[in-house]
C-alpha cells in the first residue's frame, strides 16, 4: 500500500493529467486490495489443515477403544454360550429323570391336589397324583370318571398292595384310592361303604359339592362329610348333583325317562350350561 501511495506522489508532481493520475491510482489499489484478500484465503486454507492433522491423530486412539471393547465383549458372549449349554444340559438331566417334576392335571373342576387345603385351611387331601390321567367326558357312559375302578359288587382275587385295613361295625373293611373292599369266600368284593365308616385323606380326584352352603365331597357313588379331621361316609344328600356315576349302576324306567339306582339312592340326568349330562340325586338311601 505504501509503494502504491509513493507512485501515485510522483505521478501526481509530474504534469499529468489528473484525470489519468486518478484512474492510475484506482487500478493500483485494486490491484493491491485483491492481493491481501488471496494471502488471507491462503493463510485460512494452510490453517484449516494444521488444525485438521491434530484432530485426526486424536480419533485413531478412538477406534483403537473400540476394538478393545469388542475383544472385551467377546468373553461375555463365550459365558453366555456357556450358561445356554449348562441350562440345556438340566433340562436333559431332567428328561432323563435326574429331575422329575410331575404335572399337575387342570380339569377345571374341583380336584385334589398332593396336599389342598378347603376355605377353612384344612387338609383335604394327600396323596401321588403322578399316575393320575384326567378321565374322558362321554354322554353315553354315566360312569365315565370310574370306567377305570372295579365295579360295584364285583369279585377279585386280590385287594391292591396298597390297601389299608378299616374296622367298622365287627367287619373288616379294605380300603384303596376310594374303593371299599370286604372279603367273601376267600376272595373280595367291591362294596359300598357303610354309613359312619370314615377315611383320613380323601382319593385323588374327588369333587368338591356345595349344597346349601355346605360342603360334601364325592367319589365314585361315596359322599364324605368332614368332622373332626376326618371324612365320614354319609347317605348321598337330596339335590346334590355330580358328573359321572360309579361303574355297576342300575337303570330305571318311569314315564318314559331312565333314573340311576347306586347303593339304594336313585339319580335322573340333568343337562349343564355346557351340554354335559351330570346327575342328580332324587332319592337317598
Amino acid at each position: 500500500m505504501k509503494h502504491t501511495i509513493e507512485i501515485f506522489r510522483n505521478v501526481f508532481r509530474m504534469n499529468v493529467n489528473k484525470t489519468i493520475a486518478l484512474m492510475l491510482f484506482a487500478a493500483l489499489l485494486n490491484i493491491n486490495t485483491a492481493g491481501a484478500q488471496e494471502n488471507r484465503s491462503r493463510q485460512k486454507a494452510s490453517g484449516n489443515k494444521a488444525e485438521a492433522k491434530p484432530g485426526n491423530s486424536q480419533q485413531q486412539p478412538s477406534r483403537q477403544s473400540n476394538t478393545r471393547t469388542n475383544q472385551v465383549n467377546t468373553p461375555d458372549a463365550t459365558s453366555n454360550r456357556a450358561r445356554v449349554s449348562n441350562g440345556n444340559t438340566k433340562n436333559r438331566n431332567a428328561s432323563n429323570g435326574t429331575v422329575q417334576k410331575t404335572s399337575q392335571p387342570n380339569s377345571g373342576r374341583t380336584t385334589a391336589n398332593t396336599a389342598r387345603s378347603n376355605t377353612a385351611g384344612r387338609t383335604v387331601a394327600q396323596g401321588n397324583r403322578s399316575n393320575y390321567a384326567r378321565p374322558v367326558y362321554s354322554a353315553n357312559n354315566p360312569s365315565w370318571h370310574y370306567t377305570n375302578l372295579p365295579r360295584r359288587n364285583s369279585v377279585i382275587t386280590t385287594v391292591p398292595s396298597t390297601y389299608k385295613t378299616i374296622n367298622y361295625g365287627g367287619d373288616n373293611y379294605r380300603y384303596n384310592r376310594g374303593v371299599f373292599y370286604r372279603s367273601y369266600n376267600n376272595t373280595f368284593i367291591v362294596v359300598a361303604p357303610p354309613i359312619g365308616i370314615y377315611i383320613n385323606i380323601l382319593p385323588v380326584g374327588y369333587r368338591r359339592i356345595m349344597l346349601n352352603n355346605y360342603p360334601y365331597y364325592y367319589y365314585n357313588g361315596t359322599y364324605y362329610d368332614y368332622r373332626d379331621n376326618n371324612y365320614i361316609v354319609v347317605s348321598p344328600p337330596v339335590g346334590a348333583v355330580v358328573e359321572s356315576l360309579p361303574a355297576g349302576y342300575e337303570t330305571l324306567t318311569i314315564d318314559g325317562e331312565t333314573y340311576y339306582t347306586v347303593d339304594g339312592a336313585q339319580y335322573k340326568p340333568v343337562v349343564q350350561e355346557n351340554g354335559e349330562v351330570w346327575y342328580q340325586v332324587i332319592k337317598a338311601n
